[in-house]
């Protein structure tokens, strides 16, 4: 009962935070306006070279079946000028965006919201949404990163992320899940370490409790494990498994990648 009523205090919470922004458009459906597929499949595009190389990646990732490519750098400068060239070529290309920062920094909303509203991204990404770092959904530092969220960009953030140190040690990642509900628009599972799958109980103990709302897997997704997870995630943040050591994308891969998510939604359909 103690439980029951734990799950029904977050659920609450973040209703309180929709009821506070106005009209409310469910993440379920702002997804959906980025792509028709109901899986979606964003490459992750690391910014390590020139930006010729980058715009190759957007060109190799669309062309074999990608939705979206987030960029992402922890060279600010290097990220707002690679997205500058690229958004001037393709000015309407679902493209996101995830400023790394410093390695001690966890909070990079600011610079991400604000690269992803100069260069008219669809997409922010961060690795940390914050409710594992904060005590309460109520902390004013949640209310501050929902206060600068764009509110035309699907932003989408982790809970429980590999190599991060919980506040809470006893927090459980559903709990986290409900809290980053009204804060996030999708919420983001990873393996232990880059590389490495998420593991297919927890994504679907996270679907459990989240019902509909958008979450995506973000390490160790591959044509080869994917269908162990699709059913319970809506989108796919993915590089190692579809690029080369230096990160440069492998447009066979991609393609292999999303014919096989295509072929587990496409039986699932069938059985039902």
């Amino acid at each position: 009962m103690k439980i029951f009523f734990s799950i029904l205090t977050m659920i609450l919470i973040s209703l309180s935070v929709f009821a506070d922004k106005g009209a409310f458009v469910h993440p379920k459906d702002f997804l959906s306006t980025l792509s028709k597929n109901k899986k979606q499949l964003w490459v992750v595009g690391y910014v390590n070279g020139t930006p010729e190389e980058s715009i190759k990646d957007l060109e190799i990732s669309f062309a074999n079946g990608a939705d979206a490519i987030v960029f992402e750098s922890g060279d600010y400068k290097k990220l707002d000028d690679t997205l500058a060239i690229i958004r001037k070529k393709f000015p309407k290309a679902v493209i996101g965006v995830n400023f790394l920062g410093p390695d001690e920094k966890l909070f990079t909303y600011k610079e991400t919201f604000e690269l992803a509203t100069k260069h008219k991204a669809q997409i922010a990404w961060t690795d940390f949404s914050g409710v594992d770092q904060i005590n309460e959904a109520k902390d004013e530092s949640l209310h501050a990163i929902d206060a600068l969220k764009p509110k035309d960009v699907f932003y989408v953030s982790g809970i429980h992320m590999k190599y991060s140190t919980l506040k809470n040690p006893e927090k459980t990642i559903q709990k986290s899940a409900l809290q980053a509900m009204g804060w996030v628009d999708g919420i983001v599972i990873t393996g232990l370490k880059t590389g490495v799958a998420t593991d297919p109980d927890r994504a679907k103990n996270v679907r459990a409790v989240i019902g509909n709302y958008p979450m995506g897997a973000a390490s160790g997704v591959s044509a080869e494990n994917v269908g162990t997870i699709i059913d319970s995630i809506d989108f796919v943040l993915v590089n190692t498994s579809i690029a080369e050591k230096s990160h440069r994308i492998i447009g066979e891969k991609v393609k292999e990648l999303r014919a096989a998510m295509d072929k587990v939604v496409a039986t699932t359909v069938d059985k039902k």
